[in-house]
């Protein structure tokens, strides 16, 4: 089953998450999902890309690839998150 293992709003780097993911063997997927409107009218709209892998036996491979990439490349700050299911029915949060 699907899960969903990184969200960010730095849609270039979920692209370049997803592509490392694929080259090292593992099936993932990136959706953008999340909407941040902001409370003045005039204000941007943030998109949230999530970055999902297909098969649960793949998490903590996909798991050290991400780490190694994001623990040796200053990045934006992102929020990654908790394992969930893609039947999971759970609104995204910020934080």
């Amino acid at each position: 089953m699907a899960c969903r293992i990184y969200f960010a709003s730095d849609q270039l780097l979920v692209s370049h998450l997803y592509t490392l993911l694929e080259k090292s063997g593992i099936r993932a997927l990136t959706q953008q999902a999340a909407v941040d409107v902001p409370q003045e009218e005039s204000g941007p709209v943030a998109w949230y890309s999530e970055l999902w892998i297909m098969q649960d036996g793949q998490l903590a491979n996909a798991q050290e690839v991400l780490r190694k990439v994001l623990d040796s490349e200053t990045v934006a700050p992102a929020v990654p998150v908790a394992r969930h299911r893609a039947a999971d029915s759970r609104p995204v949060t910020g934080a």
